[in-house]
């Protein structure tokens, strides 16, 4: 147990304490890890509960912004029959589950779900598979004219597995390919796989699955079961997400400002201790306001997994694994630089900002994969703007249409600055003349700049949000959205160091070459100079390691994976310069 700021859910906590067998009773008992079993479930990690949902909606006031008196269930209960359904996404579940294949396909091909799994194919275990008891037969069978043989049945499936195995075996020791030894193995093979899902989703998945599957069915208890964590971890916003028909409630809606001006909030709970992996570096700045641009802020708000988790998911094993850092770190560099994502999106960050409209959502808001959320489902403004400072006022430049060019000189940024100024000061002044006239905040509000500030959430996946940060740290970028970026990216780099570093090794600092850019490239490079199988080429640029010998003293040296890499480039420019 380790102390956390984030919001610690008393009913997730109490199903974090190991993987539960599952054999299609209905019943679960805990799973000795030391046995392997097959149908089992852990909760691995979450992130969020009923508070934060409720923080989310109010752009992290909560219920005591609002004038009159809010119940959770009532409140709640009007989000979802209002369609405002973003903050549910603020709660997470982070699954490990090893079931047969049969199983997995309910759960694996979900749209709205994050699935990992070994190596991103199926993990068969050959040492496990799913049989079914001769008393699970006959129920199958109890509607049938031939319900006495489940016997004979159970035997028959059986004898079949053996055979299947016994095939398995035999084309491993011929060494066929792996994946190609696999292909006759049956769909009662247990596969290994992490399973992230939102409550959002997660209550429409539960719902459907209900429908589909008949209730006596192992896959049937894994949703059940799935839909109890869920109820105890988030009890208030799971029962307003399957009431049938959600009743909205009466709020009055506090002005733009009230919601907008002012720091962002702290945290409405106390510090608790949690099961959870928990990370430092980013506690230390959790709910820790940040300075953006002159009036604006960030803050880091809630988190999910930490730097070893893409290696756990990519592994597929339960708990912490027995993996060495440096070879998680290895892995993920890995995944990193082949473009894997699944296991990237085994992570999430969430954070609360105060911005220009202009920041976000307008260009942050365009990352979809993103879920963000302001104020019950609109996007307020303050009354505050934001000024380019002196050394920002430039021309336009000739050559990227969207973008700066040179400096203005003095004279210019005084007029421009005085022109922005005045066109603000005339938005104040009329929306005043507006509400003078009692005009509603959504006719007010259309008078307001997109440079005026709002405040809101956003969360995003490891996968995401390095996408959003190769194209938002980008020199090409605007500098408003570059210095956001640069907020996410030092939360990104404190929460998963490993997986930061490789995004800017391999993208955000590396570069893409076209087949023509390669063409030419190898015509100006000597390659054939280079002794492209000595390691003497590569160990300048540490691209060499070492490691004992097995069953022997001393050591071998080898090429590490970057070394193997720039090894194949450099094979491929000598041989576009050959013309082979």
């Amino acid at each position: 147990m380790v102390l956390t700021k984030r919001y610690v859910s008393p009913g997730a906590e109490t199903w974090m304490k190991g993987a539960f067998y599952i054999d299609g009773s209905g019943e679960v008992d805990l799973f000795n890890r030391q046995k392997s079993r097959s149908n089992t479930l852990e909760l691995v990690d979450y992130m969020g509960g009923d508070q934060t949902v409720i923080r989310v909606a109010t752009a992290g006031h909560g219920l005591g912004i609002f004038r009159q008196h809010q119940e959770e269930d009532s409140f709640l209960e009007h989000l979802v029959a209002k369609g405002i359904h973003t903050p549910f996404r603020s709660v997470k579940f982070q699954f490990c589950m090893q079931t047969p294949i049969q199983t997995a396909l309910t759960f694996v091909y979900d749209p709205h779900v994050s699935v990992n799994e070994y190596s991103g194919r199926y993990s068969m275990m050959i040492d496990t598979s799913y049989l079914p008891s001769q008393e699970k037969i006959a129920y199958f069978l109890r509607d049938s004219p031939h319900k006495g043989i489940a016997e004979n049945v159970h035997s028959l499936l059986e004898k079949q597995r053996e055979a299947t195995y016994g095939n398995y075996t035999k084309l491993m020791d011929i060494d066929l390919a792996r994946e190609l030894a696999r292909i006759g193995l049956g769909i009662d093979n247990d596969t290994s796989f992490y399973w992230n899902i939102d409550l959002l989703h997660l209550a429409s998945f539960v719902r459907t699955q209900r429908k589909l599957l008949p209730r006596e069915s192992a896959t049937r208890d894994y949703v059940e079961i799935i839909a109890k964590i869920a109820q105890d971890s988030a009890p208030h916003a799971w029962r307003a997400l399957l009431c049938e028909s959600p009743q909205t409630t009466y709020i009055t809606m506090p002005s733009d400002e009230k919601i907008v001006d002012g720091s962002l909030s702290p945290a409405t709970w106390e510090a608790e201790e949690t099961k959870r992996v928990c990370v430092s570096a980013l506690e230390d700045i959790l709910f820790r306001e940040q300075k953006y641009l002159d009036d604006g802020a960030f803050q880091v708000v809630d988190y999910l997994g930490d730097d070893s988790t893409p290696a756990r998911a990519a592994r597929a094993s339960y708990g912490k694994g027995t993996k060495k850092i440096q070879e998680d770190r290895g892995l993920v560099r890995t995944l990193v630089r082949d473009l894997h994502t699944s296991p990237l999106e085994m992570t999430s960050l969430a954070f609360e900002a105060k911005t220009p409209l202009f920041v976000d959502p307008r260009q942050a808001g365009r990352h979809r994969t993103l879920p963000h959320h302001h104020f019950m489902g609109y996007v307020p403004l303050g009354s505050t703007f934001f000024l380019p400072h002196d050394d920002q006022l430039c021309y336009q430049d000739r050559a990227n249409r969207q973008g700066r060019g040179k400096e203005m000189d003095v004279a210019k940024k005084a007029e421009a600055l005085d022109l922005l100024q005045k066109t603000f000061s005339g938005e104040q002044e009329t929306i005043q003349k507006l509400r003078e006239f009692d005009a509603p905040e959504e006719l007010t509000r259309l008078v307001k700049g997109v440079g005026f500030y709002t405040r809101g959430w956003r969360c995003g996946d490891g996968h995401n949000l390095s996408h959003f940060l190769q194209l938002r740290l980008d020199v090409h970028a605007q500098k408003e959205i570059r210095d956001f970026a640069a907020l996410i990216n030092d939360a990104h780099r404190r929460h998963t160091p490993s997986v930061n570093e490789a995004l800017h090794d391999y993208h955000i600092n590396g570069i893409r070459l076209s087949r023509m850019e390669l063409q030419e490239l190898a015509q100006y490079l000597n390659i054939s100079g280079i002794d492209l199988e000595s390691l003497e080429t590569y160990r300048n640029a540490g691209f060499v390691k070492r490691r004992k010998k097995i069953g022997e003293l001393g050591e071998e040296e080898f090429l590490n994976l970057d070394g193997q890499g720039l090894r194949r480039k450099l094979l491929l420019l000598k041989g576009l310069r050959n013309g082979t």
